[in-house]
């Protein structure tokens, strides 16, 4: 091994700056996209999920396997108890008479029952509140991702959240926007940039996690309307509160579905 005095000094300030990062959980590997070159991202080659966020492992996981270790636990002191039953039986044989062999042998088993159903009810209830766990934390999980739609038990939803990718043009009715002080491309051409943009969230089409993040990051960099910045999201709204066309296209997309070139006074819009 080198010296470390040896080792030229910004190799040094090199390791020591950039230290070597924690391995990915089990199954996650990283890929190179396709939509976006130079860019990667994370692939779980056993579930098929893919997301740009570095993947942690999930709580869920984690009570699964102490649900799983409890259950291992339980069987191997039941094990390990019978073992030591059958010995103990073995051993007071050989100093008892056969007329108090029987009569051991019964008050050992009782013993042995008392100890059993203590054993098994402690271990029942940590894996009774493991389970409770598990379930409370995939609740918290489905919940805790916003829905686009607030959906009623009538399917009429009263309010949408919704993401888009704006392009104005110079007859749109405030041709400048945070990306370009004065717009001066003609509608066709503004359609145009917006189809290129659609035909590479269409790659991603299959797969909704990856739909929106590459729609999210085309949104800050593409969009000409502020919510560029939020990844093209306009947060909740509900009737009459858009223009009628961006509405009506809003409120009839399903969860994760994604629009055609929707027409306002503002622009050309793309809707997921």
């Amino acid at each position: 091994m080198e010296d470390e005095q040896s080792v030229p000094i910004s190799l040094i300030t090199i390791l020591q700056n950039n230290p070597v990062p924690d391995p990915l959980p089990h199954g996650w590997i990283i890929h190179k996209s396709r939509s976006y070159p130079g860019y990667a991202y994370y692939f779980h080659q056993f579930t098929g999920e893919k997301r740009w966020d570095l993947p942690i492992t999930s709580n869920l996981e984690g009570l699964k396997e102490t649900i799983q270790s409890l259950t291992n636990q339980q069987q191997q002191q039941q094990q390990q108890a019978e073992q030591a039953d059958q010995q103990q039986l073995e051993n007071e044989s050989s100093l008892l008479g056969s007329s108090n062999v029987s009569t051991a042998t019964d008050a050992l088993q009782d013993n042995r029952k008392t100890q059993v159903d203590a054993m098994t009810d402690s271990l029942s209830k940590k894996r009774d509140r493991a389970e409770v766990d598990s379930k409370v934390s995939s609740s918290a999980t489905a919940t805790s991702s916003p829905d686009k739609k607030m959906k009623r038990t009538n399917d009429a939803p009263d309010k949408v959240r919704v993401l888009h990718i704006l392009k104005k043009h110079k007859d749109s009715r405030r041709p400048a926007s945070w990306r370009q002080e004065k717009i001066t491309i003609s509608k066709q051409e503004a359609i145009a940039e917006l189809k290129e943009i659609i035909s590479i969230l269409e790659e991603s089409k299959g797969d909704t996690k990856e739909l929106r993040a590459t729609f999210e990051e085309l949104a800050k960099t593409e969009s000409d309307c502020t919510s560029a910045k939020r990844g093209g999201d306009v947060g909740y709204f509900g009737r009459k509160k858009m223009q009628p066309n961006f509405e009506k296209a809003s409120f009839s997309l399903g969860i994760g579905e994604m629009s055609g070139i929707v027409e306002t006074s503002s622009g050309v819009h793309v809707i997921l």
